[in-house]
């Protein structure tokens, strides 16, 4: 288990509005902290010697060093129980939940689940996967019927500044030679966690005035960097589902939202 505490400032929210975000308020002190936008905090400072060949952690205490040379970011799961307001100093804490090797068409694959507690305001689960060096996997079938969709258009500029944000050194967002030559993907790959915060905030966008109670995302393939793709979705339930969409509308990344039933500022169940 590994504890970091960090204060809610406003300028890491401000540089991802900035940058990402212009439709969300201005961040002001004691304003609510937009969901999902925690991880712009509580940011790893490993030294070189504590990271893998690839950029990513190899001695964080909470996963172990595996042995294969690939790690991605496979998917999440948050529960939000109340709101964070910028000014708040809160505790995070980070364990390993589970690791699971099993073996697929591909090879050998190592599954972990790590779970973080973000003070008493939201909880996550979070699933990495390491592997081999293949391709990238397929994208899945269309979802059909859509009420939203918008153009997701992302550049280099985007990607290092959200692995500048989040300290990030992944070098599949910004070594093109590494990804193509290594990784054998066709490019630069956008962050799975910053597709997640997009898909969240696209959600948000198109329910104004709802409170998330709880977010699941889902990786299906890789979002390449210059491939053009969208964001897409439609009412379900007592929320949403979303997706990230390739050209030819298959499907990249899947996602769903469910909604409280409290006012803005008043907590989630």
């Amino acid at each position: 288990m590994t504890a970091r505490t960090d204060t809610i400032r406003l300028w890491p929210a401000r540089a991802y509005r900035d940058t990402f975000a212009p439709q969300a308020p201005e961040p002001a002190e004691g304003a609510e902290l937009p969901p999902g936008w925690h991880g712009l905090y509580f940011l790893p400072d490993l030294a070189l010697d504590a990271l893998r060949p690839d950029g990513t952690p190899a001695r964080d205490g909470v996963v172990p060093d595996i042995d294969l040379p690939r790690r991605l970011f496979a998917g999440e799961e948050m529960t939000f129980h109340r709101p964070i307001r910028f000014g708040e100093r809160l505790d995070l804490t980070v364990t390993l939940e589970q690791l699971k090797e099993k073996e697929g068409r591909s090879g050998r694959l190592v599954f972990v689940t790590i779970a973080k507690t973000v003070g008493d305001a939201v909880t996550v689960r979070q699933h990495d996967v390491f592997l081999g060096p293949t391709g990238p996997a397929l994208p899945g079938p269309g979802p059909g019927d859509l009420d939203w969709e918008e153009p997701l258009d992302l550049g280099p500029i985007h990607l290092f500044r959200y692995s500048a944000l989040t300290y990030n050194s992944h070098l599949i967002h910004y070594n093109d030679p590494w990804t193509r030559e290594v990784e054998q993907q066709p490019g630069l790959l956008v962050h799975g966690p910053l597709t997640s915060m997009l898909l969240l905030d696209f959600a948000l966008r198109r329910n104004p005035g709802r409170v998330p109670a709880t977010y699941s995302m889902r990786a299906v393939a890789p979002v390449h960097l210059g491939a053009p793709v969208r964001l897409a979705g439609r009412p379900e339930g007592g929320g949403a589902r979303m997706w990230v969409l390739d050209a030819s509308g298959g499907v990249l990344v899947s996602a769903e939202i469910t909604f409280g039933s409290q006012v803005p500022g008043a907590g989630v169940a």
